[in-house]
């Protein structure tokens, strides 16, 4: 009896063994099974996933704030973020993971779908209501495009000459466009205020990938700048219009140079007229050294560090293209934001000008002279605007090529 037992409770320990044998197996099976469909492990992936861009979407927030606060206090342009390359977005949120590599993107200030729209990313981002961002003007403005663009009634001003300038303002401005360069022009009542005009279009100047610069199609108003104060006073005053009337500044040389891909020249002549030297860097002082030029009369302080003139024409632009010569080259005289000098090393004296474009060429427009004499000139403005990325065009399908075909931007 008793070994009938001990085999009994043998028999009872196999099945035992046998069954848990059998419950880990299907355990073991139902784990594996549950790991490779992914469910924990992708509820884990998908939790970091999350959490990251929450935390990516709070950085942003506050990045795009700060920008704010820079456009408020002076110190920027602000505007809201738009990237989609991967170390842009890293510069703006150093925390961003390279394996997230085109999977967001920054559209608006806002954490958009990227080009990779694979699953179960994707949807992940859908649950955090992230999706496709609209389409950018970044991605459709080139460089020389049309635009319809006007600024929002609240932010246009008018600037009245006479309060700004005293009594002289009326050697500053007259509105006649259509005028002739040399006509001495007789100042009329109500012209000294310059508001901003409605039928005004745009070009694209530039756009540098996070926000897109416009310029008037064509030349505006007409500035008188004569003599000294003209050169000292000149590029300041066209600048101040240009904010407070369309609340960005005037086209200046340097611009030029970038839509042109054009890199500066200075001509040096000796006193036969004969080119003897072609350098880029050539400055007024270097050439005051070299010739011993002797400088008299009441000139501005800085003038030694003044670049000396270099003029350029459409035919020698040759890197640039046809839309940004036009854009660029207008039929109609008008003043750039940068001042300048030429040197005749003959007869020992300096010129002193302000870069205007006139026809196909750049040139400075002589305002005064160092043994004394002044002389003064007109010309239009070129307004320049900054436009925030979060600018949208109206229809994606239309184009810029023309006036008539220009983006309409809300």
């Amino acid at each position: 009896m008793k070994n009938l037992r001990s085999n009994k409770t043998l028999g009872i320990s196999l099945v035992a063994l046998i069954v848990t044998i059998i419950v880990l197996i299907i355990l073991t099976a139902a784990v594996i099974v549950t790991f490779m469909e992914g469910g924990i492990i992708d509820r884990a992936k998908e939790a970091v996933f999350k959490s990251d861009i929450r935390t990516y979407q709070e950085i942003l927030a506050v990045k795009n704030a700060e920008k704010q606060i820079e456009l408020a206090t002076g110190n920027g342009e602000g505007g809201l973020y738009n990237e989609t390359d991967f170390e842009k977005i890293k510069e703006i949120i150093p925390e961003f993971k390279e394996e997230y590599k085109d999977l967001i993107a920054i559209s608006n200030g806002e954490i958009v779908l990227g080009t990779r729209t694979d699953d179960p990313y994707s949807t992940w981002l859908a649950d955090l209501g992230i999706g496709a961002g609209k389409t950018s003007i970044l991605a459709l403005l080139e460089v020389g495009d049309y635009v319809k663009y006007i600024i929002p009634e609240g932010e246009r001003k008018t600037y009245n000459i006479t309060e700004k300038m005293g009594a002289e303002a009326t050697n500053w401005i007259f509105n006649d466009i259509d005028g002739d360069y040399w006509d001495i022009y007789e100042y009329e009542e109500g012209e000294e205020v310059i508001g901003y005009n409605e039928e005004i279009k745009w070009r694209v100047l530039k756009n540098d990938g996070s926000k897109v610069t416009l310029v008037s199609a064509e030349p505006v108003e007409n500035i008188y700048l004569y003599g000294e104060e003209g050169f000292t006073k000149g590029p300041e005053t066209l600048n101040t219009i240009c904010q407070e009337v369309y609340g960005g500044r005037n086209l200046k040389v340097e611009d030029v140079n970038e839509v042109l891909k054009y890199e500066p020249v200075t001509y040096y002549f000796n006193s036969k007229g004969e080119e003897v030297k072609k350098e880029r860097g050539f400055t007024f002082r270097d050439a005051m050294e070299e010739t011993g030029l002797s400088i008299t009369g009441s000139l501005p302080d800085n003038y030694e560090e003044l670049e000396l003139i270099y003029n350029y024409s459409k035919t020698n632009c040759t890197e640039a293209s046809e839309k940004a010569k036009d854009m660029i080259f207008r039929d109609k005289t008008y003043w750039l934001s940068s001042s300048c000098a030429d040197v005749n090393f003959c007869d020992d004296y300096a010129v002193f000008l302000v870069r205007e474009v006139g026809g196909d060429y750049v040139r400075g427009s002589d305002l005064c002279v160092s043994v004394g004499n002044k002389g003064r000139r007109y010309a239009g403005l070129r307004p320049v605007v900054t436009l925030s990325s979060s600018v949208q065009v109206v229809d994606e399908n239309a184009g810029g090529d023309t006036l008539d075909t220009a983006w309409e931007l809300k």
